[in-house]
C-alpha cells in the first residue's frame, strides 16, 4: 500500500478504521527499518539532558541497550496492537544499575519521559509524510499518541516500582557494609584499605574535617527514613562543604534518627577557619547543630577528628549557649577535656576564679570583660573597642576582677583563660551560686 492508498477510507476520529490502522502499521514498519536511527536519537537525546547519565561509559552504554530494545518493543506494541508494551530485560537493568548507583528516581522518571517524548517525536514526523489526507493522518497521531502515552506509563509505573525495590535493598546493604567498615576503623581493627575505600565511596590517604551535626527538629530529619528523600542534616554537611570548596564526595553516617556524622575530604588542605563556617550554621533558620574536629590526615587522621567532633560536641550539648550554632575543637580544645567531669570542673573553677565563679550577672560581666583582655593582650585600649567601652570602665572592671580573684589577672594567666573558658562554654554547669562562693581575699 502506497502513502496515497494509506489516507482512502477514512473513520471519524476515535474510531481507528482500516486507513488509520494501516498508517498506524506503516509506522511500526519504518520503525524496524530505522530502529537504529530511533535508538541513537532517543539515546544522545537522555544523555544531553541528564549529564548524570552521559558522564559514566558503563551507565551510557547500557543506556544505549535499554533504548535499543525499547525502541523494538514499542514497535512490536504498535504493529501488534498489543494490550502493553513488553519491558525488556535491558530496561530493568538499567533500573537496577541506576538504583545501585545512587541515582535520585527523579532521573529514572526523567529518562522514562524522554524516551516517551523521543519515539512520539519521531512517529509524528514520519507520520505525516505517509498520507495526504490530513485527517486521517491527524486520527492517526492521536490514537498514536494515546496508545503509546498508555503503555509506557504502564511501563513508567513498573520500572519505578523496581528501582524503588532495589535502592531500598542496595541502601540497606550499602549501610550495614558501610557502617561495619566505619566501625571497624574508628575501633582500630585492622582493614584492608583498598576494600574499605570501595566500600564507602570515600579516600582514606587525605587530609578530613570530622563533623557531627544533630537536631531535635523532625523536619530537619525528614520523613522517609530509607535515604531517598531530603536529609535535612545530610543537607547541613553538603552545605559546609561546599562552603570550603571542595569537591569530592562527602561521606555521611546517620547514626541514629536525629544525629549524623561525616567527614569532608580536604585533599591536602591542612586548615580551615571555622568563623566562615560558624556564620553559615547560624543563618539557618531549622535548628541544627554542628560539631566540627580539626583537619587530620590518613586513617589516624579520619579516627582522630572525629574523635574531635565528638568532643566539640560534648561542649556543646553541655553548653548554655543558644544555638544553631557550630562547635569547633579549636575553640574548645581544654574546656572538651575538662567537661568530661563536671564536679571537677566545678571546683577547678571556683579555685581559679574565687567570688569570679559566681552565678550572678555582676560576676558574668567581669568575667566577659576579662575573657575579651586577655585575649586582645592584656591591652586596655583594645578591650574597650571590642566591648565599646571607654578605656577607663574597661580598667575599672578589670580592677574589681582581680579583687574577686585576689591577684593580678597577669599572674596564673593560663589558668584564667581556661576557667573562662569553661565558663564561657557551659555557665551554670561550672558556676557555683553566691551563697557558696567564699569572701574575696582581704
Amino acid at each position: 500500500m502506497n502513502p496515497h492508498e494509506i489516507g482512502q477510507d477514512t473513520h471519524s476520529v476515535g474510531d481507528p478504521g482500516p486507513a488509520t490502522r494501516a498508517l498506524i502499521e506503516a509506522v511500526a514498519d519504518l520503525s524496524t527499518t530505522r530502529h537504529a536511527e530511533i535508538t541513537q536519537y532517543m539515546t544522545e537525546r537522555i544523555s544531553a539532558e541528564i549529564e548524570a547519565v552521559s558522564t559514566d561509559r558503563h551507565t551510557r552504554r547500557s543506556l544505549a541497550q535499554a533504548a535499543e530494545e525499547g525502541v523494538a518493543a514499542m514497535t512490536r506494541f504498535l504493529r501488534d496492537d498489543l494490550e502493553e508494551i513488553e519491558i525488556p530485560a535491558a530496561s530493568y537493568s538499567l533500573v537496577r544499575m541506576l538504583a545501585r548507583q545512587g541515582f535520585p528516581v527523579s532521573v529514572v522518571d526523567r529518562s522514562n519521559r524522554l524516551a516517551q517524548d523521543s519515539i512520539m517525536r519521531w512517529c509524528l514526523e514520519v507520520l505525516a509524510g505517509l498520507s495526504d489526507d490530513a485527517a486521517a493522518v491527524m486520527q492517526a497521531g492521536v490514537e498514536i499518541l494515546m496508545k503509546l502515552s498508555a503503555g509506557i506509563d504502564g511501563v513508567s509505573q513498573k520500572l519505578l516500582g523496581v528501582y524503588e525495590t532495589e535502592r531500598d535493598t542496595w541502601l540497606l546493604n550499602r549501610n550495614a557494609s558501610r557502617t561495619a567498615r566505619i566501625q571497624d576503623i574508628l575501633a582500630g581493627r585492622p582493614i584492608e584499605v583498598g576494600d574499605a575505600e570501595r566500600t564507602l565511596g570515600y579516600r582514606l590517604g587525605q587530609r578530613h574535617l570530622g563533623v557531627i551535626v544533630w537536631t531535635d527538629d523532625i523536619e530537619v530529619v525528614g520523613g522517609d527514613r530509607s535515604g531517598t528523600e531530603w536529609n535535612g542534616l545530610e543537607q547541613a554537611v553538603t552545605t559546609l562543604a561546599e562552603h570550603l570548596g571542595r569537591g569530592g564526595r562527602v561521606l555521611f553516617e546517620q547514626f541514629d534518627e536525629y544525629t549524623a556524622w561525616a567527614w569532608i575530604p580536604l585533599g591536602t588542605v591542612d586548615r580551615i577557619d571555622p568563623r566562615g563556617l560558624s556564620g553559615i550554621v547560624a543563618a539557618w533558620q531549622r535548628p541544627v547543630g554542628v560539631a566540627v574536629g580539626a583537619p587530620q590526615e590518613g586513617i589516624d587522621g579520619f579516627v582522630r577528628t572525629h574523635r574531635q567532633a565528638a568532643q566539640a560536641r560534648e561542649v556543646a550539648l553541655t553548653s548554655a549557649l543558644p544555638g544553631p550554632r557550630l562547635v569547633s575543637i579549636d575553640e574548645v580544645g581544654a574546656v572538651a577535656l575538662m567537661c568530661t567531669n563536671l564536679e571537677w570542673a566545678r571546683g577547678w573553677v571556683g579555685d581559679v576564679l574565687g567570688r569570679l565563679a559566681a552565678d550572678d550577672p555582676a560576676a558574668a560581666q567581669l568575667r566577659h570583660t576579662l575573657r575579651e583582655f586577655l585575649s586582645s593582650g592584656g591591652s586596655f585600649v583594645a578591650t574597650a573597642e571590642r566591648l565599646h567601652l571607654h578605656r577607663n570602665s574597661v580598667a575599672y572592671r578589670i580592677s574589681k576582677a582581680e579583687e574577686q580573684i585576689g591577684h593580678s589577672v597577669r599572674e596564673c594567666r593560663l589558668d584564667l583563660e581556661n576557667a573562662l573558658a569553661l565558663c564561657h562554654w557551659l555557665g551554670a554547669a561550672v558556676l557555683a551560686p553566691d551563697s557558696e562562693i567564699p569572701p574575696a581575699p582581704g
